[in-house]
């Protein structure tokens, strides 16, 4: 009876091994020279080819133990010295010398020759067999450009024998770790909706089990992040400047801003274009002339949106001496019309020591041609200078006045083509333009063409003028 029970017991483990896809382990030591510990729990496999063969089935790789013929005891594998005894039996040395001895001992007795095998030649083996013998898969995707939408894992799988199981699972995950909660796929390709790897699970009659994964990078649907500052705590005349800074996976290809709380609807046809950074030291991008929200829209190459708000808080009024009796083609340098503060790019003063305020440097150049005046003294405003805006005059001698190339325009950043720096480095960062897109312009050529073109002024020259 005891000896039934014996071998019941034995069937019983090995029908479970083979269910479970360990068809080559066994529970039952005393038939094994190979310990591993699998799942914090040991069990042995009776030769190191069948404990091999189960992690690549399985995808993992585990500790593994062999006995030692000198000590018999369990030492590391990766450790020791592989006797080959015959077709179907290893022994182990944990010392080399030990089986160098071995085997010169085994030569004298039986007139034959032992060799060793090297733990790779092994490996390479199970590895063969393996390959021959697991579900082979090729995955690829639907798409491999940036993209909104949701991407198509496409499954080839090939087996000698029919594939009775498909799963797939978010994350780098060995075929031990597949379990039912896991999503079963029939077709031959399952949707993602984000970036991540993905890995792919089949199993053939046998029990033999393949996994491979897949890394998903091109799917944006984040909205542009966009950070406003301002660097001007203090009570400022005129203006304030607003920092943007607008990051994203993808490229950013359209940054728009506008006066008040607006949502992303509103820039689909509105709204003022910001200039392209040309460098990262490049922040300041607008200039708000009046206190208020504004708002920021930011749009990245694949269309995701963004809108950020920011409110300017002490922006004083800003007065100067207006000129009467000139209409001049363009009168300020914002793109709000109704803005109450007026900003002068160009002033002089004449021989009794008055200043005289113009819109422009053309104006002022008018003024003195037509009217007969004699400046001593012109001054133009540096755009890029960090002084608050009543005093960052520069000589028109010592200015870098810039223009647009023929194929560029101002419109819609300052209002005019002609502006004024002390450099055209710093024209072209605060334009946010290259440098190829801006060229000097001779202060002579400005004055010629003041001579002959009229355009858009009245002679009738007053001026209020401040005295000296």
């Amino acid at each position: 009876m005891k000896n039934i029970l014996r071998v019941g017991l034995l069937v019983c483990v090995m029908v479970i091994a083979f269910l479970t896809g360990n068809q080559h382990s066994t529970a039952l030591a005393a038939m094994t020279d190979v310990q591993v510990i699998k799942d914090g729990e040991v069990v042995y496999y009776k030769d190191v080819f069948s404990a091999l063969y189960d992690e690549l089935n399985e995808g993992v790789t585990r500790t593994k133990n062999v006995k030692d013929f000198s000590t018999k005891r369990w030492v590391p594998l990766d450790s020791v010295t592989i006797v080959k005894l015959n077709a179907l039996k290893n022994i182990y040395f944990a010392k080399e010398v030990a089986a160098d001895n071995y085997i010169k001992t085994y030569q004298e007795k039986n007139n034959s020759t032992l060799k060793k095998v090297k733990f790779s030649t092994i490996q390479a083996s199970a590895e063969e067999k393996y390959n021959k013998e697991a579900p082979s898969l090729e995955l690829n995707v639907s798409k491999t450009t940036p993209t909104t939408t949701d991407v198509t894992v496409n499954v080839a799988v090939t087996d000698n024998e029919k594939v009775i199981l498909k799963q797939w699972a978010k994350g780098a995950k060995p075929a031990n770790q597949f379990s039912e909660t896991d999503t079963i796929f029939t077709e031959n390709a399952f949707t993602v909706s984000e970036n991540g790897t993905y890995t792919v699970f089949a199993i053939d009659n046998n029990g033999n089990k393949r996994t491979k994964s897949i890394t998903i990078t091109n799917i944006d649907k984040a909205a542009p992040t966009i950070t406003l500052s301002i660097p001007e705590s203090d009570v400022t005349a005129v203006s304030k400047k607003i920092q943007v800074l607008t990051t994203d996976d993808n490229e950013i290809q359209n940054q728009k801003w506008a006066y008040g709380d607006k949502d992303v609807e509103y820039f689909i046809d509105k709204g003022s274009k910001i200039a392209t950074l040309q460098n990262e030291k490049q922040k300041d991008k607008i200039i708000a002339l009046k206190n208020g929200v504004y708002t920021v829209y930011a749009e990245d190459k694949l269309g995701n949106k963004a809108v950020k708000t920011i409110t300017i808080d002490g922006i004083s009024e800003f007065t100067e001496v207006t000129q009467t009796g000139v209409h001049c083609e363009v009168c300020r340098m914002d793109l709000h019309n109704t803005d109450p503060n007026k900003v002068y790019a160009a002033k002089a003063i004449d021989q009794e020591g008055y200043t005289h305020y113009f819109c422009r440097i053309g104006c002022m150049y008018h003024q003195e041609h037509s009217n007969g005046l004699a400046f001593t003294n012109k001054y133009v405003r540096d755009y890029g200078a960090t002084a608050p805006r009543t005093n960052n005059w520069i000589d028109v001698e010592k200015a870098i006045t810039v223009k647009f190339n023929s194929s560029e325009t101002a419109k819609g950043i300052m209002g005019w083509k002609l502006f004024h720096f002390s450099d055209l480095s710093s024209a072209a960062n605060y334009l946010g333009m290259s440098k190829e897109h801006v060229v000097a312009e001779k202060l002579e050529n400005i004055m010629e063409y003041t001579k002959t073109n009229n355009k858009g002024m009245n002679y009738q020259y007053e001026v209020d003028k401040i005295a000296p």
